[in-house]
């Protein structure tokens, strides 16, 4: 079986927690490299998915995960996990490019991708795929930010909101910030993402160790998202 997941099953969630709301020109800006980015993921863990089901179709082995932490994992099989990208700044004026050092001052935003399994897999125990099981559930992300310069918290921010039935395979979170203006030296910050289920008895978890670099497209598996901030 072979699940395709068409554009509006990517839902962007402000949550229900009150986010850090940039000025509307600087989101409208931003819109557009949101929907190229989220597009090109979406393309490719869809291969991804597609990949895995044909060999599962072929009876072969050595399939390799959707994604590589997450919980529930079955196998090669992971239910659920969480993506970021790193930051994009949008000073100035276009084309705007995505960037991990940041002037002082400016609007910049991180984008998480909530992911849930749409297949079913049931060598693994998913004959029921996780999309179905979460339906209507719960579900909280957060990111939780230090600066490592000074050794202090935040800023923090939280997105809190529940699936629809059946959840949608991507859901795509904006988490906006604006930085501060340091003194003569840098700043550099530590951004950790995270996602359960509110619900009682559902044991789905899952952090960002996979970040998707916006400069070089390149996937980073267990590295900090890090960015720095200097006076511009």
């Amino acid at each position: 079986m072979t699940t395709t997941t068409t554009r509006d099953e990517i839902t962007v969630s402000a949550g229900t927690a009150a986010p850090v709301a940039p000025p509307d020109d600087v989101r409208e800006r931003a819109r557009k490299t949101r929907d190229d980015l989220v597009d090109r993921f979406r393309s490719s863990m869809q291969g991804h998915l597609d990949e895995r089901q044909a060999a599962m179709r072929a009876g072969t082995n050595g399939m390799r995960a959707e994604a590589q932490l997450g919980q529930p994992t079955v196998g090669p099989y992971v239910a659920f996990d969480l993506y970021a990208f790193t930051p994009i700044e949008f000073g100035g004026p276009p084309p705007y490019q995505p960037s991990k050092i940041i002037a002082g001052g400016q609007w910049a935003v991180i984008y998480a991708v909530l992911f849930v399994n749409p297949t079913i897999d049931i060598p693994n125990g998913f004959a029921v795929p996780p999309t179905v099981q979460l339906g209507g559930r719960r579900y909280r992300v957060g990111m939780e930010q230090i600066n490592l310069t000074d050794v202090t918290d935040g800023p923090d921010d939280f997105r809190q909101d529940r699936f629809d039935s059946p959840a949608p395979a991507f859901t795509v979170l904006e988490f906006w910030f604006q930085t501060p203006v340091p003194g003569r030296k840098p700043l550099l910050f530590e951004a950790n993402l995270s996602a359960d289920i509110l619900n009682v008895g559902q044991p789905y978890a899952a952090f960002a160790s996979t970040v998707i670099d916006a400069d070089s497209g390149r996937i980073q598996e267990n590295i900090p998202l890090r960015y720095l901030v200097y006076p511009e």
